[in-house]
């Protein structure tokens, strides 16, 4: 049984990762074919300075203008965390009602894992968000669901809020 589990669950993931690599691919290659394009409007926007300003000045310009751009982003990304892209994407992912059985318990079993993870490196939020998401999926399962028994009787509802007691007699 163990072994079936461990042997779909590597087909599954052979299977993600070349649809995951297929897709790096084609975003390769339009990233690559932007940056030609970016790098022609460069040429051609230094041509431009360098007829008007010369070729000194137009190259102290670009080169301080990309420099100061390139600062900026790293400023930027420097102030992030890590992991918080992955946090957030886990996070507000949206349960979905059409959900199998199978999927959440390897959402279980994945969310299971990154907060063990997180609860090796003393990341508080991160386990915070890690057991709510196990909750979440245990939730899906029906752990948290309390049984209805058909012959249990319903409570009875006081239908007249004006009538306070019930006498006999």
């Amino acid at each position: 049984m163990i072994d079936q589990l461990i042997e779909k669950l590597t087909d599954l993931i052979i299977d993600l990762a070349k649809a995951a690599a297929a897709r790096l691919a084609v975003f390769a290659v339009i990233g690559l074919t932007f940056l030609i394009g970016i790098g022609f409007l460069l040429a051609a926007a230094f041509m431009a300075v360098a007829a008007k300003f010369g070729a000194i000045a137009a190259a102290v310009a670009f080169g301080s203008g990309l420099i100061v751009i390139a600062l900026v982003g790293l400023a930027i990304m420097a102030q992030r965390d890590p992991g918080e892209g992955i946090a957030k994407q886990a996070s507000d992912a949206p349960q979905k009602a059409g959900r199998s059985e199978d999927d959440v318990l390897f959402d279980l079993l994945l969310h299971a894992a990154t907060t063990g993870f997180a609860t090796g490196q003393g990341n508080k939020p991160h386990m915070q968000t890690g057991f709510d998401q196990m909750m979440t999926d245990l939730e899906a399962l029906g752990v948290f669901d309390r049984p209805m028994s058909k012959s249990a009787p319903k409570p009875e509802q006081d239908t007249d809020p004006d009538e306070d007691t019930k006498t006999a007699g």
